[in-house]
């Protein structure tokens, strides 16, 4: 596939719903995403709802949380993504929105951010882990699926050390060139505790996505618990 470049910044809404499904033959097979969000769910009551930000085509977590038993809403800024996720999971409930404007009008028991968040700013990621936890209730749980920051990861990254976050990093994504965060381990723990959350689980996979996603690379998992009413 030839590379193509983006646009300094976000990639439009219109790029993701053109992917539509495209976007599913790449991930949608991940086993150590499906063993993960399996992992989050086991923390969490069956029957009670769960918010994907950045839900894609729903495949494979939107349909993994409603086969599970839970109630699941998506939101995405991608009408294509969204109507995909509709007939994919169509028991589950969907808003077109970017998860910096989401308003939601009620807590959720269960939150899963998995690789939507990488093209926010370390400024937007900050506001985004305090809504996390604002639209959390007091002892659910927030799964994030990221990758990590490497020393060795080149390119023009410009290293944060009070934040342990790289901004700037240029990746391959599905055959264009985007601009990226990747936050340390440490970077991540430092963000959701300061918002309120504690870890209680992490692991770390090899995955291994198909050649038109990326390049490959290890997984981290987070699962972090609500823990004080801030």
């Amino acid at each position: 596939m030839a590379q193509k470049e983006s646009k300094a910044g976000p990639l439009h809404a219109q790029f993701w719903s053109d992917l539509g499904i495209n976007y599913q033959h790449a991930y949608g097979d991940d086993a150590g995403l499906v063993k993960a969000v399996k992992t989050w769910l086991s923390y969490i009551s069956p029957g009670t709802s769960v918010l994907e930000c950045g839900c894609g085509t729903g495949v494979p977590i939107g349909r993994t949380i409603a086969d599970g038993g839970f109630k699941y809403h998506g939101i995405d800024i991608a009408s294509g993504m969204i109507e995909v996720c509709q007939k994919q999971v169509p028991e589950g409930t969907y808003e077109f929105v970017s998860m910096l404007d989401y308003n939601p009008k009620t807590q959720y028991d269960g939150i899963v951010a998995s690789l939507s968040h990488f093209e926010l700013t370390p400024k937007e990621h900050t506001k985004m882990a305090q809504n996390w936890f604002q639209w959390t209730k007091l002892g659910g749980h927030l799964l994030i699926s990221t990758n990590v920051y490497e020393e060795d990861l080149g390119g023009h990254a410009s290293f944060d050390p009070e934040m342990e976050c790289a901004a700037g990093v240029e990746v391959l994504f599905m055959g264009n060139k985007i601009i990226i965060t990747l936050f340390s381990k440490e970077g991540w723990r430092r963000l959701l505790e300061g918002a309120g959350f504690e870890i209680v689980h992490t692991e770390m996979d090899m995955s291994i996505p198909k050649a038109e996603a990326t390049s490959d690379g290890p997984r981290y998992y987070i699962v972090a618990k609500k823990r004080v009413q801030l």
